[in-house]
């Protein structure tokens, strides 16, 4: 049998949220839930910490995980410049 998101997501409410006594454990049981969940990530950067940060130029907001291998965008000075900053001012 397969389920869609909606019916786990079901299943977790009735399960884990209102099948116990009081708050302090539902979010216990969903703070457990998540960590167990993250583990499954597939993501090739999984075991770095992802920041963001925001282009010094325009203030556009970027994830870490954008980041080239060889810290892509990040300037001399430890701030940082999107794309479109970085690579704008050539044309």
């Amino acid at each position: 049998m397969t389920y869609t998101i909606t019916d786990i997501t079901e299943l977790i409410r009735h399960h884990l949220v209102l099948s116990v006594d009081n708050d302090a454990i539902a979010d216990s049981n969903l703070a457990q839930l998540m960590s167990e969940i993250e583990r499954m990530i597939t993501s090739p950067h999984r075991d770095e910490p992802i920041y963001w940060t925001a282009c010094e130029n325009c203030g556009a907001w970027v994830s870490s995980e954008l980041f080239g291998p060889e810290g892509a965008g990040e300037c001399d000075d430890g701030g940082f410049r999107c794309t479109s900053c970085r690579f704008g001012e050539e044309d």
